[in-house]
Parts: C-alpha cells; structure tokens; sequence
C-alpha cells in the first residue's frame, strides 16, 4: 500500500454538475475548488490522490490515482 504524504492535499468529497459531472472538490483541510481550480493544483502535484490527463477531445481532466485500490476512486468521493 502507497505511503499517504501528510504533506500533500487529499480530494475528500465533491460535487457533480446537472449533467453528473464532477464539479467541485473538497480537500482535507475544508477547502472547496471548481473544477479549474483542482485541475491547476493537481496538475502541480499538490494532491495526493489525484492527476491530471489529457482525455481524447484534447482537454485536461482529473483522474485518481490508481493504486489497485478501488475505494479511492474520485467518483466515489462522499458529496457535500
């Protein structure tokens, strides 16, 4: 299992729009970002449990982390 970096931020909830999309995000310190907000500080690296890709219409998207653990999925994340 992947050591947890105390330093970094953790996606701990988030929103969905109308259409069922993510949204927003909530890190572990209470923050809320929209959705270009959480893409710029993970793709600096600053979440733990999330990166950046890019998807086939050539944007930037949000993905977790794969570390053979299915619970830490960003579609799972509890909603707030």
């Amino acid at each position: 299992m992947k050591k947890i970096d105390s330093k970094k931020l953790r996606f701990i909830a988030a929103r969905r729009n109308k259409h069922g999309k993510l949204s927003d995000f909530k890190d572990n310190n209470g923050k809320v970002y929209n959705y270009e907000q959480a893409l710029e500080i993970v793709e600096k690296g600053i979440v733990e449990n999330a990166i950046p890709f890019t998807g086939r219409d050539g944007t930037r998207h949000i993905r977790g982390t794969k570390n053979g653990n299915d619970s830490i999925s960003l579609k799972k994340l509890k909603n707030f």
